[in-house]
């Protein structure tokens, strides 16, 4: 059934929204990236357990590509983000993906 969230073909249709875009994140971004992981760890009162530095989060993001990372962006201001890895299960088989925050 069609709906404004799925077509007739049950496929999800393109949400728009004015002003709002998702993107990957660059190395360029990692001073934002730790800017909101600290502000994330702030509302969960967690600030002291952030350790990790622009250096550190640029090496093992974009250089060690031991993770990836997609910023949500309002009037093009970074307002989130997604830090997020590939793993695989053992007893499945079958890779996954691991969504960090």
């Amino acid at each position: 059934q069609e709906s404004k969230f799925h077509n007739k073909k049950g496929k999800l249709n393109k949400l728009t929204m004015p002003n709002f875009h998702i993107r990957k994140a660059t190395p360029e971004d990692t001073p934002t990236i730790l800017h909101l992981i600290t502000q994330l760890a702030i509302y969960e009162k967690l600030e002291n357990e952030v350790i990790t530095t622009v250096e550190e989060l640029r090496t093992n993001i974009f250089e060690k590509k031991y993770a990836e990372v997609l910023i949500a962006e309002e009037n093009e201001k970074p307002i989130g983000f997604a830090l997020y890895f590939h793993n695989f299960s053992t007893f499945v088989g079958k890779p996954g993906i691991y969504l960090e925050d």
